[in-house]
């Protein structure tokens, strides 16, 4: 009997350290296309908007960083969480990030004004407010609570690894792009 508890606590650990890796790939993925517009926002609002001023291009960015954040600091209170508790966290972080992905499309598509490009950000917010809370709601259901700082800092990793490959890979592909869009 010792024997069948043992073999079924290994693989329920097993099974929580692959959701785990699950978890930290996906999140690392998202935070690579969030890393991305962070860094290069500015750049892609000159470009495409035909905007010379860099204050101008400045204040764009700045309204638009804005709209995103109003919105990824209200809706997980308001609306993503009472979702999560009818659907479950994953099923709404699925659908909030493929929101954010077709946010980025329409900037991509149809944010050629300002207005537009507001409007967008303001859906890729849903992204984003799922971005910054139900990763670590999910985590947090996933991993033995006496190893919550470990797992913690493993997930850290998630964000901190994206953001050196954008600022250290993607802006020599960006650089080298004849089409910066």
């Amino acid at each position: 009997a010792n024997i069948d508890t043992t073999e079924k606590e290994k693989s329920a650990k097993q099974t929580q350290l692959n959701q785990l890796y699950r978890i930290y790939l996906a999140h690392g993925f998202c935070w690579l296309g969030v890393q991305t517009m962070f860094v290069y926002m500015f750049f892609y609002v000159k470009e495409s908007m035909g905007i010379s001023s860099d204050e101008e291009a400045g204040q764009i960015v700045s309204l638009s960083f804005l709209v995103l954040n109003t919105v990824g600091f209200i809706l997980p209170a308001i609306l993503l969480e009472p979702l999560a508790k009818k659907m479950g966290r994953v099923k709404v972080h699925v659908f909030a990030i493929a929101a954010m992905a077709i946010g980025y499309l329409l900037i991509t598509l149809l944010g050629g004004s300002v207005l537009w490009v507001y409007i967008f950000m303001g859906i890729v917010g849903i992204g984003w407010a799922a971005t910054v809370s139900l990763p670590f709601a999910i985590m947090t259901e996933k991993v033995d609570k006496s190893k919550m700082g470990l797992f913690m800092g493993i997930f850290n990793l998630s964000v901190v690894i994206p953001q050196l490959i954008v600022s250290l890979g993607f802006g020599t592909f960006i650089q080298n792009a004849a089409n910066k869009n």
